[in-house]
């Protein structure tokens, strides 16, 4: 049973391992065509600059709403102290 298991683990590990190599080469020949190196460079730093561009965009959202909560819990910390400084009445 357990050896059933070490021969299927050592067969799929085979086979990714058949897989990576593959993609591995394929690769290594796509890229070594100076154009398409030139493509995937170019692929590379257009998604690097949107990746910057939403980052920039999400941080400004972040302390938009950062700012609001402050503003919020501000408020809330002013009407609690006027309703603690009303005398109580019985």
């Amino acid at each position: 049973m357990a050896n059933d298991k070490n021969v299927k683990t050592g067969a799929a590990a085979g086979l990714i391992g058949m897989v990576i190599g593959a993609a591995a080469g394929a690769a290594a020949v796509a890229l070594s065509d100076k154009k398409n190196r030139a493509k995937v460079q170019r692929a590379a730093d257009r998604l690097q600059k949107e990746g910057k561009s939403k980052i920039e965009e999400l941080k400004k959202l972040a302390e938009k709403y950062l700012r609001e909560t402050e503003d919020e819990v501000e408020k809330e910390k002013k009407q609690a102290q006027k309703r603690l400084q009303k005398p109580v009445e019985s």
